[in-house]
């Protein structure tokens, strides 16, 4: 199945396989990732853990050969229909260059998840032209003592393929409106620090008629302004459709929400502020607990009006 040029993996059936894996950081609290495989059994799913999830070197769940043969063992097994990573933090770099891509496009299935993963959406898409999911991790999100009732219901509306299509997600709260407009176009969504560390590389991706996401935490404002500006000298943003920024989390120097939002759009003013594109800010995609589920390399309309912002995943 195509999905304007990209391979669309097949939804997920009650009683598939999902396997869940640990691409990147270590899992430091393994209690999570019994929460995890409950959930998801609760939910009438079979479930396959990754050994990866119970090894550790340095910040790291393994050493590189390990993360990427997991990954690529649980692509090339027909039985797992979804591949959903444990946790962000970092590692996914490492591995780039030690995955099959005509492996995974061959063997196509939702891959889900969000932060350090970027790199790993980023490199599916340009290397095996597969749509993925930046969406919840299973056990940050569902791993959990509580999951937050949107993430949950975006979720599995999207995976599941629950509604017909197009699907608008919900209008979030404290919405930004920086430039009015509407676009439609190709969805990028990810890390705003790992896209940046990807510039010059051979995963970094074509922008250009995108709708683009971007989402960070725990980064102080003058870094959010060097990587915006980063991304603006090299000339990758200038062609981009629109531009949503999620809601930047845990920003240090910031005690206020309002003094934050205040600070943070006024940089993307200045920036960005001449572009004819939809520009907006506080999307719910981001280090928050509530976070919509983004189909990366499928086409959206995104709209961007005074205190609202609607984005819908459009039909095939």
């Amino acid at each position: 199945m195509q999905y304007i040029g990209k391979i669309k993996p097949k939804k997920l059936n009650k009683s598939d396989t999902i396997g869940i894996i640990a691409p990147a950081g270590a899992v430091r609290d393994y209690s999570t990732i019994e929460r995890a495989q409950k959930y998801f059994k609760q939910k009438g799913y079979k479930v396959k853990i990754s050994k990866g999830l119970y090894e550790s070197k340095r910040y790291l769940a393994g050493d590189d050969e390990l993360r990427a043969s997991e990954l690529m063992k649980f692509f090339a097994d027909d039985e797992v229909k979804a591949v959903i990573c444990a946790r962000g933090g970092y590692g996914t770099y490492r591995i780039l260059d030690k995955l099959d891509y005509e492996v995974i496009a061959q063997n196509p299935k939702i891959f889900i998840g969000y932060s350090d993963i970027t790199a790993l959406h980023l490199a599916i898409s340009e290397k095996s032209n597969m749509v993925t999911y930046h969406g919840p991790l299973a056990l940050s999100d569902f791993g959990g003592e509580n999951i937050d009732e949107y993430t949950e219901k975006v979720f599995w509306d999207i995976v599941e393929e629950k509604t017909d299509l197009p699907y608008v997600y919900e209008n979030t709260e404290n919405y930004f409106n920086i430039k009015t407009g509407k676009a439609e176009g190709e969805l990028f969504a990810g890390n705003l620090t790992v896209l940046c560390g990807l510039l010059g590389t051979d995963y970094f991706p074509d922008l250009t008629n995108k709708i683009i996401i971007l989402e960070d935490i725990a980064e102080p404002l003058y870094k959010i302004d060097r990587m915006l500006t980063q991304l603006k000298l090299a000339g990758v943003i200038q062609n981009a459709k629109g531009l949503l920024f999620a809601n930047f989390t845990d920003m240090a120097g910031f005690e206020n929400e309002n003094d934050k939002i205040n600070a943070i759009t006024e940089v993307i003013i200045e920036l960005f502020g001449e572009l004819t594109i939809p520009i907006g800010y506080g999307f719910s995609a981001s280090h928050s607990l509530k976070k919509a589920t983004l189909a990366v390399g499928a086409e959206y309309t995104f709209i961007s009006g005074e205190s609202i912002c609607v984005l819908q995943l459009n039909k095939n």
